[in-house]
Order: structure tokens, then sequence, then C-alpha cells
């Protein structure tokens, strides 16, 4: 298999696997070694807690009707939609360096580097 095969929408059960599992490490990386990732993880469900509402519209399954919202609802949401955009960014960052470290790893095992 090429790398160039692999659809990313699609990934066969085994590479879908090794995601997951390197998700998980990342997520758990960045909680241990991260105090701005686990107060963006506090602040995130702090407001999901205060704001049911949150919840409904990031779960687009749960919408049946019309919502209004108030000022306040939609700067929580704004902050909300902000805290979770960190967050990506900060696990997107985490999972390059993940990676980084084990083609080293990779490339001093096979002794193209030492």
């Amino acid at each position: 298999m090429r790398l160039g095969d692999i659809d990313i929408y699609n990934l066969p059960l085994w590479l879908n696997g090794i995601y997951e599992e390197l998700d998980k490490k990342c997520v758990e990386e960045l909680k241990k070694e991260s105090a701005f990732y686990n107060q963006v993880m506090k602040e995130s469900g702090e407001l999901l807690e205060e704001y049911p509402f949150i919840s409904t519209l990031i779960d687009r399954d749960k919408i049946t009707e019309p919502i209004r919202l108030t000022v306040s609802e939609v700067k929580s949401l704004s902050k909300f939609l902000a805290l979770d955009a960190e967050r990506r960014d900060m696990e997107t960052i985490q999972m390059y360096l993940m990676g980084s470290r084990h083609m080293m790893q990779l490339l001093r095992t096979i002794k193209v580097i030492q």
C-alpha cells in the first residue's frame, strides 16, 4: 500500500485503530504536560455545564427546533468555540511533535541517523 492510496476519510480498520491510540496518547501527554491545555479543558467543561444548549448545538443530531439565544448565551458560545479551536490546535501540534519523535526513533533504529 502506498501512502497516496490511503483515503483519510475511510481509513482501513487497522490504521484507524492506530490513529485512535495515538490520539489518546496525544491527549494524555497534553493533560500531563500542559497547564494551558488543562485550563482550556476546564473552562470548556464549565461552559458546557452552565450552558447546556452548547452541547445541543455541537451534537447536531439533538437539534429538533430553532433556538433563541440571549446576548450572554451567544458570548458563551463564542468563548466555547474559541476554546475548542485552541484545544484542537494544541492537539494538532502535539500530534505533529509525537510523529516527529517517532520518525527520529525510526531513523535511529534503521541507522540512518545517530
